[in-house]
């Protein structure tokens, strides 16, 4: 991480240095992502004996994780509450048009890749909140050396190819908390192309860290991913091995290939008394290579926290009390996660409320509470049979909150308050859906 005092002005020769020293993050980025794509090391391999066969074959437990980390973490939308109506209003229509749960998803799925993920808040040519991740690749914050550690800096590079010449120009963008400035790179030298204010009062960068190291959901597997890799193209090139028998005639030194070429026309082999045919093969120990693979996938999933989905532990009919102590490794560490995403919706809201602070509306980001919705598979029954016994000890907001499936609590309650002021009972409205889902008509209403 890096950092510089507070006064220090973020000078071109220090942007030029940051960004060589930024180089090993930059390779090390470039390969968590080559691995995510299913470019794996084990396809750079080769022999020196060009005959020898090199089956290469790559297994995607890096894409598998993440996609499954993404998923649970976040294929359920983020909810917002607040006792500020107006506030949470507003806040919504912004994240509406932002298309906030993409985004949500998209920079999830970076904090899985890389171990982080940026976002950088603007306002638009017609004067609107806007959001959007960044490539993390290229970032670089920096921050301030209180212990607060308050980003001061943040650095983004970014090439732009000419179509027509072919020719690639570098930029270097900085914002700090009052500006942003846009450079081109040269070599080693920066020219200044614009520099502009901004009315954030801060660095206007939202920062998702996948835990306070900044480690990828697979990195600290990608080990035994390559071994996997390994020893299963390992396994295929034994099959070709295995394949490639050959054919030991014994007492038969005479043998030319006009004979062998007529033996194998007419399938007929005519032997010496102390001749002997039979052929040689590399036993192939498939028991062995089998274990192996075993053994490197349940420590792909066990060191990853990303349990295998298709195991049969995984039953259809397990209770939701059961899953979930199967997932156990996964919600502690789908917890962590949680935390240090939290920060960078907080500091998202933060944002956003110093911008509306401008027109004249002030509000306060920390009265949004951010409530997180884990996509697992949940059992209705077991729910409504927890909310039978205990339901009496509960208000109807937190029962309605209880239930896994997408219902704004304060809309059903107002329904729920709308129908008991028409006159309805619960069998009458029992009655009434009933004979809907039936396509009758001529309800009537209660008196």
């Amino acid at each position: 991480m890096f950092r510089l005092p507070v006064d220090t002005p973020l000078t071109t020769d220090r942007i030029v240095k940051y960004i060589e020293k930024n180089s090993k993050e930059v390779s090390r980025k470039q390969m968590l992502y080559n691995y995510y794509c299913g470019e794996h090391n084990i396809l750079k391999r080769t022999f020196n004996d060009a005959s020898k066969p090199n089956h290469r074959i790559v297994s995607p437990f890096a894409n598998y994780i993440t996609t499954q980390m993404v998923g649970y973490f976040a294929g359920e939308p983020i909810s917002y509450s607040s006792n500020d109506d107006a506030m949470l209003e507003e806040i919504e229509l912004i994240n509406e048009y932002n298309d906030e749960n993409a985004e949500n998803t998209a920079i999830a799925k970076d904090q899985s890749i890389y171990g982080v993920a940026y976002e950088q808040l603007y306002i638009d040519e017609d004067g609107n909140i806007r959001f959007q991740k960044l490539d993390p690749t290229t970032a670089i914050p920096i921050y301030d050396d209180t212990i607060e550690a308050e980003l001061l800096y943040f650095i983004r590079t970014f090439d732009d190819e000419d179509i027509l010449t072919g020719n690639t120009t570098q930029f270097v963008e900085v914002f700090s908390r009052t500006y942003h400035q846009l450079f081109r790179r040269d070599l080693s030298a920066l020219t200044l192309v614009s520099e502009e204010q901004h009315a954030f009062g801060m660095v206007p960068i939202s920062i998702y860290k996948n835990n306070e190291e900044q480690i990828g959901d697979f990195e600290p597997v990608l080990s035994l991913i390559d071994a996997y890799d390994v020893i299963t193209s390992d396994g295929v090139n034994e099959m070709d091995y295995f394949s490639d028998a050959y054919l030991m005639l014994t007492g038969m030194g005479g043998t030319d290939a006009e004979d062998i070429a007529a033996m194998k026309e007419q399938r007929v082999m005519l032997l010496p008394a102390d001749g002997k045919a039979e052929w040689l093969i590399k036993n192939l120990n498939d028991t062995y290579i089998e274990n192996q693979k075993n053994r490197l996938e349940n420590a792909i999933h066990k060191f990853s926290a990303c349990p295998n989905l298709t195991d049969e532990n995984f039953a259809a009919n397990a209770s939701g009390v059961a899953i979930k102590y199967k997932l156990l490794g996964l919600e502690n560490k789908t917890a962590a996660k949680e935390g240090e995403y939290k920060k960078g919706l907080q500091r998202r809201l933060e944002l956003i409320c110093q911008i509306l602070a401008l027109t004249g509306t002030k509000y306060d980001y920390r009265a949004i509470e951010i409530t997180f919705n884990r996509n697992i598979p949940s059992n209705l029954i077991e729910v409504a049979d927890v909310l039978n016994k205990v339901g009496h000890l509960l208000s109807n907001e937190t029962q309605i909150n209880m239930l896994p499936i997408d219902i704004d609590a304060t809309k059903e309650m107002e329904r729920i308050e709308q129908e008991q002021n028409a006159g309805y009972n619960d069998y009458d409205i029992q009655q009434v859906n009933n004979n809907e889902l039936l396509g009758e008509e001529g309800i009537s209403q209660p008196e």
